[in-house]
């Protein structure tokens, strides 16, 4: 089997990398810098320069190839730049969608997420049939919803595709904007006062990363065609998750709650101030509003028909302590 994955600098993407080599499986990793410090090395994995808006570049990298792992998408939600979300998201992932077909690939695995079905319907957990019930919050979840529009497209041209909806990843690996857990696990061992809005009692379910590469590798390896799975672990909430983090790491950290709107405009000013001084924006209102909606969700189809078994939040949560204390 050799495979073409895309996204392998990510932090999915290279694990997911390292573990298909492990496997003796043969991978086409494309890459637009071939110098980057996120490669991921292994006899098994082979480079192509390239870019997934770059047509081209993804034909190169798919010859020989059976099947597809597409993880590369653009995450950043500081972004106001809708064109940056749309460009990589749908028309990248028409491009390697497009060239599957092209050249027969007996199955495309598109990494998705959570979000896509906006917040859960009174706090009842997300399974793969739930209708979005919400507009879209941000320019992410739009154009991953559009791409996964266009995954189902092809799928009618006689490409087999698998969804996998990913919830929030945390866990050992490299250092990028997806890894909002592990930056709250580091800020929780190193901060004496945390500040936090007063809305604890929201509820989000949370995959360890490990279990989303397993998911994919069962992907891969299954007969299931043309499906969707929410690949996720527990659902608690930020209360449960912050008191966790706290009894893991010893922290005697005080969490001090402050107003959710008070907090968000204190946001927007601070924001505003940053803009006309030439900075980057902190979170964002928009950021904000995305993380504290409830979504709980349900993982039952994966668990029944790829086997997949989702590692505990208590156990997750310590090898990533352990993995992030060896950084410091």
């Amino acid at each position: 089997m050799i495979v073409l994955l895309t996204g392998s600098t990510g932090y999915i993407g290279h694990q997911l990398a390292l573990a298909l080599a492990q496997k003796h499986i043969k991978v086409h990793a494309l890459v637009r810098d071939r110098n980057s410090l996120n490669i991921p090395l292994h006899k098994n994995i082979r480079l192509f320069q390239g870019d997934i808006c770059d047509y081209q570049s993804v034909l190169k990298a798919i010859i020989g190839c059976s099947h597809v792992i597409h993880t590369a998408a653009y995450t950043n939600l500081k972004c106001k730049r809708i064109d940056h979300f749309y460009n990589i998201n749908v028309r990248g992932t028409e491009n390697v969608l497009q060239a599957s077909l092209k050249y027969q690939i007996k199955k495309f695995i598109f990494t998705s997420t959570l979000s896509v079905y906006g917040p859960s319907y009174k706090a009842v957990p997300i399974v793969e049939t739930q209708p979005r019930i919400t507009s879209y919050s941000n320019d992410y979840e739009l154009t991953k919803s559009m791409a996964e529009e266009l995954v189902k497209k092809y799928r009618k041209k006689g490409l087999s595709s698998i969804i996998l909806n990913v919830s929030k990843v945390y866990g050992p690996g490299l250092s990028t904007f997806s890894n909002g857990v592990n930056r709250l696990v580091s800020m929780i061992c190193k901060k004496d006062l945390l500040i936090v809005p007063n809305k604890l009692k929201i509820v989000s379910n949370y995959v360890f990363i490990k279990d989303v590469v397993n998911a994919h590798l069962l992907a891969l390896e299954s007969n299931s065609k043309n499906a969707n799975y929410i690949i996720g672990g527990e659902n608690v909430s930020y209360m449960t998750l912050f008191k966790t983090i706290k009894q893991l790491t010893n922290s005697k950290v005080r969490f001090l709650k402050v107003n959710y709107s008070i907090l968000r405009n204190a946001f927007f000013i601070i924001n505003s101030i940053r803009y006309l001084i030439g900075l980057s924006p902190i979170i964002t209102p928009s950021v904000l509003d995305a993380l504290f909606v409830n979504r709980p969700s349900l993982s039952d189809k994966a668990i029944a028909e790829l086997n997949y078994r989702p590692t505990s939040l208590g156990l997750g949560l310590m090898k990533t302590t352990k993995h992030l204390n060896k950084l410091s």
